[in-house]
């Protein structure tokens, strides 16, 4: 693994550390492109962001039901993007030492404003730059659907002090179904991108030095006017991304096609939109062996 500095946002930083992490993954292309893309949509996040406020503040809640009286002092938010969830996790444990990482650039420059003493560092969350058993709470909240969920959770693991504990938010594979429909047949393309199957991080959860507090899949659903307004919705979150891009734009009659099999969705509300939420809560038992 290799590290370059950011010269600019480290001028702008100061003597805050600011990394940006250079990853072997055999999917760097892809990870590039959704860095532009939230980098992009970091000055529009937060007004459209409804739908990751919602998830990030249900996990919250979740804590607090499972978490009881754990007291960590420091805590990891792992593509913590605008800052959000600082926001709790600063009220719930002020005191507490707080690393912000993301891979966007931009997401965590809008973040100052709401956490400016917090360490942060611009790094793939596939492969944090941090020593073994650092954090006593590793939090992220719709990030991991972006990644690898499985070497997220070798990485929170690895980062974990004994007895730490685990807050993932995360998306399942039937995310946005109702756009899979009406992208259906207009092109062998993938316009959404493909998640995961979440049941693999159970499974790795189960298999592993982990004790699964909860587990929660529910949908959570937006409703828009139009299917411009919707697409417009999405690019602002940063959320475009598609597994296979297309050489060229969609026809005239390919869009007036997909608005028409949006349209069969509608209902009293207007267009749906579905997100597939995922909650995990986990105490991680691992015993690092030394010489590991």
């Amino acid at each position: 693994m290799r590290y370059s500095p950011a010269p600019a946002l480290s001028r702008q930083y100061g003597r805050e550390c600011l990394l940006t992490m250079l990853s072997s993954s055999p999917n760097l292309p892809a990870k590039q492109r959704i860095r532009q893309a939230f980098d992009q949509a970091a000055t529009t996040y937060d007004e459209a962001a409804d739908v990751q406020r919602e998830v990030c503040d249900r996990l919250a809640d979740y804590f607090e039901q499972v978490g009881g009286d754990f007291e960590p002092d420091t805590i990891l938010d792992a593509g913590c993007g605008t800052g959000y969830g600082v926001q709790w996790l600063e009220q719930c444990w002020p005191f507490a030492a707080l690393s912000l990482v993301d891979f966007a650039p931009g997401m965590l420059l809008a973040s100052r404003t709401r956490s400016p003493q917090a360490l942060r560092v611009c790094a793939d969350i596939e492969a944090l730059p941090f020593a073994d058993d650092q954090f006593d709470l590793y939090w992220s909240s719709l990030a991991w659907q972006w990644n690898d969920p499985e070497r997220c959770l070798t990485e929170a693991g690895r980062v974990l002090k004994p007895d730490g504990m685990l807050a993932v938010a995360t998306l399942g594979t039937n995310n946005f179904p109702e756009l899979r429909h009406a992208f259906n047949e207009i092109d062998d393309y993938s316009h959404v991108l493909a998640i995961p199957d979440p049941a693999r991080l159970l499974a790795g959860c189960h298999l592993g030095h982990w004790q699964v507090q909860l587990w929660q899949r529910q949908p959570v659903r937006r409703y828009y006017p139009d299917l411009r307004t919707l697409l417009r919705r999405v690019k602002a979150v940063g959320a475009r991304e598609v597994e296979q891009r297309r050489p060229a734009p969609l026809s005239r009659t390919a869009w007036q096609a997909i608005t028409t099999r949006y349209e069969r969705l509608r209902e009293d509300r207007g267009l749906p939109l579905t997100y597939d939420g995922v909650w995990l809560i986990a105490d991680w038992r691992g015993a690092r062996v030394k010489g590991d």
